[in-house]
This record gives C-alpha cells, sequence and structure tokens, in this order.
C-alpha cells in the first residue's frame, strides 16, 4: 500500500513512518520545505493518506482526500468547530478516521472510566499534563473524556512543562472512597502503533467518521 504521511518529519510523524515502512511504500511530506501543494506534486496517489501535522493542515488533507476518494488518516488535536465541520463534510464521501489520541492503551482507559462512571456515584475531575509546547489546553483527550462522562459534569485541569508525552488522571470522589484512573505514555510509539493501526484499518471501510472505540473493539491488527 502506498501511504502518504503529512508532517512526516514531525515527532509522532516520524515514529508512524518507522513502524509503516517495514510493510508499506511511503510518502514523507515535510510542511517545513512546503505546504498543502506538495500533495499534489506525488508523482502517483497514494492507497491513503495519514496526517499526524495540525489541525488546519488535516483540513486541507481532508479536501485532498475528498477529491482524489482516498481514506484519511488525521492524527491531531486542536479542531476548531469549522475546522471539524469541513472534516464531516468530507467524510460523507470518504472514510475519515480522526481520534485526538491514537494509544490503544487511553481507548482502554476510557472504557475503564466509563465503566466505573456507571457503577460509582461521585464527583469527578480530570487532571492531564502535556509537554511545555502543546499549543492546546486543555487537551484534546480531557475533552473527550468530559464529553464521554457528561452525565457527571467533570471538572478539568491541567498543567504544561518539561518535556512531559502526556499524562491524563481521572478522580471519581465518592461519599466514602475514591477511585483514580491514570495513564501516562511513556513513549510517542504508543500513539504511532494506533495510527500505523488505523491507517491499515480503515482502507476498506465505507465512507463516514471513525475512531479508536471502532478500532479497539473491531478486526484490526495492533502494532506493539
Amino acid at each position: 500500500m502506498k501511504i502518504a504521511i503529512v508532517g512526516a518529519c514531525g515527532r509522532l510523524g516520524a515514529a508512524v513512518c518507522e513502524i509503516l515502512q517495514k510493510k508499506h511504500e511511503i510518502f514523507k511530506i515535510d510542511l517545513k520545505k512546503s505546504q498543502y501543494s506538495c500533495l499534489e506534486e506525488l508523482n502517483q496517489p497514494p492507497d491513503m493518506i495519514v496526517d499526524a501535522s495540525c489541525a488546519a493542515q488535516s483540513v486541507r488533507s481532508a479536501a485532498f482526500a475528498n477529491i482524489l476518494g482516498l481514506p484519511l488518516v488525521i492524527a491531531c488535536t486542536g479542531h476548531d468547530e469549522q475546522q471539524l465541520e469541513k472534516i464531516a463534510f468530507a467524510s460523507q464521501s470518504i472514510p475519515v478516521f480522526l481520534a485526538y489520541n491514537m494509544s490503544v492503551g487511553v481507548q482502554v482507559f476510557k472504557d475503564a472510566a466509563q465503566c466505573i462512571a456507571e457503577n460509582f456515584e461521585s464527583d469527578v475531575h480530570i487532571h492531564e499534563i502535556h509537554h511545555k509546547n502543546k499549543k492546546d489546553a486543555p487537551s484534546g483527550t480531557a475533552k473527550e473524556i468530559k464529553k464521554l462522562l457528561d452525565y457527571y459534569n467533570p471538572t478539568i485541569s491541567y498543567a504544561r512543562g518539561g518535556n512531559v508525552i502526556g499524562t491524563h488522571e481521572i478522580d471519581f470522589f465518592g461519599e466514602y472512597e475514591t477511585i483514580t484512573l491514570t495513564h501516562t505514555a511513556l513513549s510517542r510509539s504508543c500513539f504511532a502503533n494506533g495510527v500505523a493501526a488505523a491507517s491499515e484499518w480503515i482502507v476498506d471501510k465505507p465512507n463516514g467518521i471513525y475512531g479508536m472505540r471502532d478500532l479497539t473493539h473491531g478486526d484490526a491488527v495492533i502494532h506493539r
């Protein structure tokens, strides 16, 4: 399979390339050298596109993928409502995999949180920590968790500093006891593995938007 990776020279993009190039032909798109037009200048169209760059660029990738009818994996965060609407529009014609956190472990973490929330009456607080260069706050993952547990109207806090890859903690404060769930990313490989699995999984899927729950509860092969 021929896969174009937008943002291939970024930290996540490079990790994704390392995994996928073992089995597939990779076209690396370096946004530091050129912008959207670099996709149009490929000698031959890829079979799919992976965008591991930024929210604004992922919308351009969605438009390009829509024109060519290519599956698309978006592995970045920070989209506003208008950008999400444009991605949703593209998904009417092509399969789009969109996840703010591509870690399989984070999806298991979210499943566990939902299970606790459904069986343990409590006040809920979400706290996340990321490296000092992360642009959006709170993180997309924290927002997704808040939406997932919206019935309890959870509060969110965050911190930025150092080179922390990503830590998410959920506290369930019951009347007589507390339950705490924590997920810590030890390497960006956990995200890259999810991106690689999503890339291979979505190729033959119908039009629509898919996420990590579709992947982890489906028939995907997870790289480890």
